[in-house]
């Protein structure tokens, strides 16, 4: 794996409990930490490569695992060797699978305790940026566009959790990925209209292949969080979304107050 960026350093973190950096490029507790904390976790679970092998030993205080990457993408292409794809999580997801059978006692139980876990995926936004996705600018000849790619790729992963035993998913769309700092600062080519463009056409895509799931697969459940919308509504008119912001610090955050915007 190459030069892959961290975010296990100052000042990531430093809205967390002791300002502790965690790994993860937010300034504290990310989306993913909150939906955890509403159903009565403290945090996110823990980062598969951070488990002891074989993980987990034990099903007491098991609280899931995070296979997630900041810069993985849908397709392995998308920023290669800096990444562990889309295909390498659900690679790693069948190992926890197979110890999670052996430790649950076969495959009823194992099924049982998947059909009522949650999964929680949010990715595309890196493989919508040219500078992070080369077919965007040399798009292959199959008569696709990308983001149909893209969208195809998608729902055949989301296929095969269904198919390892997964019942209950929750899926974050694509933000207005114009507003990105690197698109911000021109180190990723692409106009800000279109990027967004972009966005959205993905999101419309991923909309209908949910709702197809649903009626194709047995029991395939899903929660769509529309971070399009919210992030519009939120660039558009800040204080509209201030409020609801400050009533979640208080819900689910004990810690010191947030740093304030930059200017």
């Amino acid at each position: 794996m190459g030069d892959a960026p961290r975010a296990n350093h100052p000042y990531y973190g430093v809205d967390f409990p002791n300002s502790e950096p965690t790994g993860q490029f937010s300034n504290g507790y990310n989306i993913a930490d909150f939906i955890a904390k509403a159903l009565g976790f403290q945090m996110s679970p823990p980062a598969y490569r951070s488990h002891p092998t074989p993980s987990p030993s034990t099903m007491e205080g098991f609280t899931g695992v995070n296979y997630a990457f900041a810069n993985a993408g849908i397709t392995e292409s998308t920023n290669a060797q800096m990444t562990i794809s889309l295909k390498e999580q659900v690679e790693s997801f069948a190992a926890t699978r197979a110890r999670l059978k052996a430790l649950l006692g076969g495959r009823k139980p194992l099924n049982n305790f998947l059909s009522k876990s949650l999964f929680l995926i949010g990715v595309g936004t890196m493989d919508l940026l040219p500078c992070c996705n080369f077919y965007l600018s040399f798009p292959l000849r199959d008569n696709k566009t990308e983001v149909e790619r893209l969208i195809d790729m998608y729902n055949n992963t989301l296929t095969v959790f269904h198919g390892m035993g997964a019942r209950k998913f929750g899926i974050i769309n694509i933000g207005l990925i114009g507003r990105l700092p690197s698109v911000q600062m021109s180190r990723c080519s692409g106009d800000a209209s279109g990027l967004n463009r972009r966005a959205a056409e993905f999101n419309a895509a991923l909309g209908t292949i949910l709702a197809n799931l649903a009626t194709k697969l047995h029991r395939f459940r899903y929660s769509l969080t529309d971070f399009y919308g919210f992030s519009n509504t939120t660039f558009a008119n800040p204080s509209a979304t201030e409020k609801a912001a400050k009533l979640a610090a208080a819900a689910f955050y004990s810690g010191k107050a947030f740093t304030a915007p930059a200017g």
